[in-house]
């Protein structure tokens, strides 16, 4: 009896520890003070310290969740962190029958990742894992820095300048052999009168690695030649007076794609000479042209 009532004790406390209220002011993605000035960590997540790409976006994301004005809050209080700070599951309280969780909505819309190290029970792998495949948020950088490294000095990728020389971009990250995007995000350019390997043909990974290694985090000049039909820039890209486009054909990594470069006599040659040296994907006997795999696929 006596056990029973101490552990009744003991335990009582914990389970009904649960904080209620609104949201006074938001720290950044993943704190926030309540009315009665409780800072609150919540728990399972680790969104992206303010300075890294998509800080200021996490936090706006909370703002904007439960910042408004008559949110009402419940917190399932964890523990305490090393900085004071409450740790807690976070819900939107409301009519619904499952109050929202607010970290399992960050982690699916790509705000914060899912922080396996310190809350390993809190389950979200599969909904990052989501997010990462649909480039939602923050995974749509290719090699984002978890908060955890960057606050421990972890190299951070290197930001687009403020302002660039005209002609010239940021390129921020490589998709594909022939393809990347600029600092904006959403403009792509597509290298012009070339056709890398697809993904799932040999040497496509490859190409891929190379282009990043030539131009990732990088800024190049473009020479504009086109709009293709998805809306991305055909262009000539150059690094220093490193012609990029020739320089994966003459390595092996790039078809001549002549149908839409037939005058491009340097890329023809290019592709004689590394196909004759057997070079990249020339190794191989009979290497897929790109264009026909993607027929083949569809």
């Amino acid at each position: 009896m006596k056990k029973t009532l101490l552990y009744f004790l003991l335990c009582c406390p914990l389970l009904a520890d649960t904080l209620t209220g609104t949201c006074k002011r938001v720290v950044d993605g993943d704190t926030f003070v309540l009315n009665d000035d409780t800072t609150v960590q919540i728990w399972g997540i680790d969104a992206p310290e303010l300075k890294q790409p998509y800080g200021e976006e996490a936090r706006t994301w909370l703002q904007n969740t439960i910042g408004q004005k008559g949110v009402k809050l419940s917190i399932k209080v964890k523990g305490t962190d090393s900085y004071g700070r409450t740790l807690g599951q976070v819900y939107i309280q409301g009519n619904q029958k499952r109050p929202s969780n607010v970290g399992t909505h960050m982690v699916k819309a790509g705000m914060a990742w899912f922080d396996d190290y310190n809350a390993p029970e809190a389950g979200l792998a599969d909904e990052m894992e989501k997010a990462r495949k649909a480039k939602k948020g923050l995974w749509a950088d290719e090699a984002p820095v978890k908060p955890y490294l960057f606050r421990k000095g972890g190299k951070q990728q290197p930001k687009a300048p403020a302002e660039l020389p005209e002609g010239v971009v940021f390129c921020h990250f490589v998709q594909d052999g022939d393809t990347f995007k600029l600092a904006d995000n959403k403009t792509r350019v597509r290298l012009w009168g070339i056709d890398a390997p697809e993904k799932g043909q040999p040497y496509a990974d490859e190409a891929r690695d190379r282009l990043k290694e030539l131009c990732e985090k990088k800024a190049v000049r473009l020479e504009i030649k086109d709009t293709d039909q998805y809306g991305r820039k055909t262009a000539i890209v150059w690094l220093g007076s490193t012609n990029i486009n020739l320089q994966l054909v003459k390595e092996g990594l790039a078809w001549h794609y002549a149908y839409f470069a037939p005058d491009a006599k340097d890329l023809a040659a290019a592709e004689k000479a590394a196909r004759k040296a057997r070079k990249g994907l020339w190794k191989d006997k009979n290497p897929v042209n790109p264009y026909e795999f993607r027929k083949n696929s569809k």
